[in-house]
This record gives structure tokens, C-alpha cells and sequence, in this order.
């Protein structure tokens, strides 16, 4: 019975230390834009993935993305680089773009079509990281600061309203600890992530301190101005 209950604690803590096990559901980042009314009308899931978010979503999602082989989503309606959304100007009353645009070799020109495909008086919703490890899918290009978020979208017309720091310091720390404890497999390693990745994973579920400086993610709500011009 003793090692039973050793083998459950030890798979428990290999759960904790897991790195996804840190981060919530897409409703953290969104669940506030819905309240607000925000998610509305014929809403662009630009970049999907296999994110679903419909159910935030006040009227029609349409999902866009680029196709691979072997491809089996079924929920993709626009099969498209960002760059080349085959609609027409002003389609969307909301675009929404998670995760997307450091995977992107070319983002100002993306931004630029978010823009055109916006409705004017419409909203942009973007989050980006700034302090996550290289992650490729297929491609990791990019990072942004606040700053330099907000100058992305501004120069492609948009009027910024907010940008702001999504989860905790320690969402950073777990994801940054997590690589470097995989770095190698010795059991000082083995050891310092089942000490280390579980006490983050708490402070990150409990805490929440935020810093533009360690942040992990930034968030961008703007809008389209109901009078503008084309970028060129």
C-alpha cells in the first residue's frame, strides 16, 4: 500500500510540475471582452488552431487559419495565410488574434489586413508574448513589449484603447524554470522540478502580481476608426 500511495504522490507532483497544467482556459483572456459587449456581431478567430471560443461569442465565429497536411479540423471556415483573408473590407464587427502573431514572419503586413478586414468602429483584440521560451508552430519569430505592441497597431491605423499584462509573474517563471529543468535529465534536475514547477504552479494559480517588465503575455484591445483610410 506504501508504494501505491508513493506512485500516486510522485504522479501527482510529475502533474503539477507539467507545463501545461499552469495556464487556465481561453475564457481568462476573453471572458472580461464579453461582458464588456465587446464579442459581438461576426466575430474573426484569426489564427484559430484548435481553439474553440463560440461560446464567448454574441452572434457568428468564423474561423481562420492556415491548413497543413494531414489537416482534420472541421471548424475551420477561411483557409488563408493572414496576410490574404479572402473577404471583403470591413467584414468583421471584432478580430480576435491569440498567440498568433509571433508565428508570423511578416506581422506588420498581417496587422495591416486585420485592419482592412475590420469594420470601421469595430475592435481588435491581439495577445502576444513577451517573456515566454521559443516555442514553434512551425515557426516562433517574435516578442513584444508593450510599447512595441502598441506602435504595431497603431502605424496599421488602429486606435489603441488598452494594453495590459495577462497572468501573473509566475506564469513567467514556471514556463522559463520548466525549460531549464528539462535542459537535462540528472536527478538534480529530476528533483529541482519536483520542488520547484509545484510551488510555481500554486503562486501562479493564487497570485496576482503582474509586471510589464516580467510579463508573460501582453493584451491589446483597439479599434478601427469609423472614419479611415487605407494603410499603404
Amino acid at each position: 500500500m506504501s508504494h501505491i500511495s508513493l506512485r500516486v504522490g510522485l504522479n501527482g507532483l510529475r502533474h503539477l510540475a507539467a507545463q501545461g497544467s499552469v495556464w487556465p482556459s481561453i475564457d481568462y483572456e476573453l471572458a472580461d471582452l464579453k461582458a464588456r459587449g465587446l464579442l459581438r456581431g461576426i466575430v474573426l478567430n484569426a489564427g484559430c488552431g484548435w481553439r474553440e471560443i463560440g461560446h464567448l461569442v454574441e452572434g457568428t465565429i468564423v474561423n481562420q487559419d492556415l491548413s497543413w497536411p494531414g489537416d482534420t479540423r472541421t471548424n475551420v471556415d477561411i483557409f488563408s495565410p493572414l496576410h490574404t483573408i479572402p473577404r471583403p473590407d470591413g467584414t468583421f464587427d471584432c478580430v480576435i488574434c491569440i498567440a498568433v502573431l509571433e508565428h508570423v514572419a511578416n506581422p506588420v503586413e498581417v496587422v495591416r489586413e486585420l485592419f482592412r478586414v475590420t469594420k470601421p468602429g469595430g475592435y481588435m483584440v491581439a495577445s502576444v508574448p513577451f517573456l515566454q521560451p521559443e516555442h514553434k508552430i512551425p515557426t516562433d519569430f517574435q516578442r513584444y513589449t508593450r510599447d512595441g505592441l502598441q506602435a504595431l497597431f497603431t502605424n496599421a491605423g488602429f486606435v489603441v484603447d488598452e494594453v495590459r499584462p495577462m497572468f501573473s509573474v509566475y506564469h513567467s517563471l514556471h514556463w522559463i524554470t520548466y525549460e531549464w529543468l528539462h535542459m537535462r535529465d540528472t536527478f538534480a534536475y529530476k528533483a529541482l522540478r519536483i520542488i520547484l514547477l509545484p510551488l510555481l504552479l500554486l503562486k501562479a494559480r493564487r497570485s496576482t502580481l503582474v509586471s510589464d517588465k516580467v510579463a508573460s503575455v501582453f493584451r491589446l484591445i483597439a479599434r478601427k476608426p469609423v472614419l479611415s483610410s487605407p494603410i499603404h
